[in-house]
């Protein structure tokens, strides 16, 4: 499916740079070019960007970027050109570089900067309630376990009293012994009332592209050997909470799991008033849970539109909650953008971060 869509995106790309270096050689090197002059440069321009078919590489995402910028900036060239200066830098290529190496520059710096997002809640139920939730680590891609660890040192100090990992925190790229090391880290946050872990689509193994250096049966065997609680379909009920983890619906949504409503149904009679937090990798089903009288759900998976603009097209195009909070009467659901990335390092559509939630 990948490769499809960046075939599409290449054809085009293939016209504009032949057109453009060929624009760049008649204009700015004042030599007269013909139509085998333009084949050749064709040529070298279709060898150029083939490899960007693989839109999932970080080769693909500076063509994208560049050719995107290219194209804008040839629309503001329509208006522009009267001024000499801007049309040597946009003709001679300097101007869209200088911009991509900036956007991308921003990128790194983005997913590497994870900040604190706090939300603060009201509930009937229950009061001074601190849920620190993490999602979408895959781990490595721009995260170290020495870096893991100073973040979760940091996320100590908040002592909240449940602490959720609601998926992607590996991935099929991360080595083993990060895996292994990144649940003895993970393990290490303070909290009052344990540490619990959902699987996303894929640390569950069902999105891997290679084979992956471990399974989500080794996965599940390191973190409950330190400590931490893994919830596959199943719940937690604690004194006034009850949490319900959700297998996730894998990537294209065709995961056999249990319903809300059956999941629902394992809470103890004495236990159904308690509130009620859904752990769902992926932010979805938000109106059937807020019917059947779910208090808050917690969710990853989007990265909050990991490279901008995709995060307004799936808002513009979709009901999914890309990121932040949606209110349904009682009901609140959150999406974090998540502490990192998937495939590269580079995240230009929403901040990183790990999400304070205060409920009161």
């Amino acid at each position: 499916m990948y490769q499809y869509i960046g075939l599409i995106a290449v054809l085009p790309g293939i016209v504009y740079f032949t057109f453009f270096i060929n624009r760049f050689i008649k204009t700015i090197l004042n030599y007269h070019t013909n139509m085998l002059i333009i084949l050749v440069i064709g040529l070298v321009v279709s060898m150029l960007s083939l490899p960007a078919i693989n839109t999932l590489e970080l080769y693909g995402v500076i063509y994208y970027h560049l050719l995107v910028i290219m194209l804008i900036l040839e629309l503001l060239n329509i208006i522009l050109k009267k001024f000499l200066i801007y049309r040597f830098i946009f003709t001679t290529g300097v101007l869209a570089i200088i911009i991509t190496a900036l956007v991308l520059g921003y990128g790194y710096y983005n997913i590497k900067h994870v900040i604190p997002t706090t939300y603060n809640l009201i509930s009937k139920k229950i009061s001074d309630l601190k849920i620190i939730e993490i999602a979408d680590l895959h781990m490595s891609t721009s995260l170290s376990v020495l870096q893991l660890q100073e973040y979760c040192n940091e996320i100590s100090k908040e002592k909240a009293d449940i602490v959720v990992l609601t998926g992607d925190i590996f991935d099929e790229n991360t080595p083993l012994d990060d895996m292994l090391n990144a649940c003895k880290v993970l393990s290490t946050i303070s909290n009052k009332q344990g540490i619990y872990y959902i699987y996303g689509n894929h640390d569950n193994g069902s999105h891997a592209f290679k084979d992956i250096a471990f399974t989500p049966e080794d996965i599940r065997k390191n973190l409950e050997f330190n400590g931490i609680e893994v919830l596959d379909d199943e719940i937690v009920t604690l004194e006034n909470i009850n949490i319900i983890g959700r297998k996730d619906a894998s990537f294209w949504g065709t995961n056999p799991r249990l319903s809300t409503v059956e999941l629902l149904a394992k809470i103890p009679d004495d236990k159904k008033d308690n509130y009620t937090i859904l752990l769902d990798h992926q932010p979805l089903d938000l109106e059937e849970n807020a019917s059947l009288g779910i208090d808050l759900q917690l969710s990853g998976h989007t990265h909050g539109g990991q490279l901008f603009p995709m995060g307004i097209v799936q808002t513009l195009t979709s009901d999914t909650l890309v990121r932040g909070q949606r209110n349904i009467d009682d009901f609140t659901a959150i999406t974090t953008t998540g502490m990192s990335g998937w495939r590269y390092p580079i995240k230009t559509g929403a901040p990183s971060e790990y999400v304070i939630i205060k409920v009161k």
